[in-house]
């Protein structure tokens, strides 16, 4: 078995509702799986889908947290809020919040320590542009974004995880092959034991997000230093779903 437990999570992003935490939740009951499991519906079904989990091995995560912890912020949850509401993880930095929305480096690492004070598993997102890519810039920007999003953060004690989603790749139907990423993950975990040490990069969980579906579940996790997924449109279909989480924790057995 690998020495990282795998970690498979689905970001709905706007997506989704009560049919869908129904279906999703039901196909899930009753089953056991080799991996951590965690779903990451829009803030307003959180609870909802909290009612459902305890008859499942699901969890409930976020699609993002503010980086403050109480004010007067129009429209922001908090870290404690999210941790109250049930949540076990937040994704942090991902790509559409960084386009979209201007997120950086510097805003994820407040962010990054903002969940780990309160409990949360933070899912620090990294990756770069095609035009980054064709330029030959990604491992500068993946640095980049690594150093600057765990800036201070110590992570002594506690755990963090990276997920390496290459924004050419997300909804786009192009899947980075299983070699591109295990390259990439193995260049993050080198750089995590220079930015802190080798225990704490061995035990850091490394997911890759990227058109991931049932198809490449099972070639991705065949590699060293690929620990988990971060799965975008194939999660809003329930029984797709759980088709990449029974490989991946088949494959967490091997």
């Amino acid at each position: 078995m690998k020495a990282r437990r795998p970690i498979v999570i689905a970001n709905w992003k706007l997506n989704g509702g009560i049919d869908l935490i129904c279906t999703s939740v039901a196909s899930f009951i009753g089953k056991h799986f080799e991996t951590d499991i965690v779903v990451c519906p829009p803030y307003l079904y959180m609870r909802d889908m909290l009612t459902f989990l305890q008859y499942s091995e699901l969890r409930i995560g976020s699609q993002n947290v503010s980086r403050y912890e109480s004010g007067a912020y129009t429209g922001e949850t908090s870290a404690q809020m999210l941790k109250e509401a049930g949540c076990s993880l937040c994704i942090i930095g991902h790509s559409e919040r960084r386009a979209m929305f201007a997120e950086n480096n510097l805003g994820c690492q407040v962010k990054v320590q903002t969940a780990l004070n309160h409990g949360l598993l933070p899912v620090l997102c990294i990756g770069e542009t095609q035009e980054e890519r064709a330029a030959n810039t990604t491992k500068a920007i993946l640095l980049t974004q690594l150093s600057e999003g765990l800036n201070t953060v110590d992570l002594a004690g506690k755990d963090i995880c990276i997920a390496y989603e290459p924004v050419w790749a997300i909804g786009t139907g192009l899947a980075a092959t299983p070699d591109m990423v295990q390259e990439v993950h193995q260049f993050i975990r080198t750089e995590l034991t220079r930015l802190y040490n080798e225990e704490i990069a061995d035990r850091v969980r490394i997911v890759y997000g990227g058109s991931v579906n049932k198809t490449n579940a099972t070639e991705l996790l065949k590699q060293k230093d690929i620990d988990g997924l971060l799965v975008g449109g194939a999660s809003l279909d329930p029984g797709h779903f759980l088709a990449i989480c029974e490989q991946v924790s088949e494959q967490a057995m091997v």
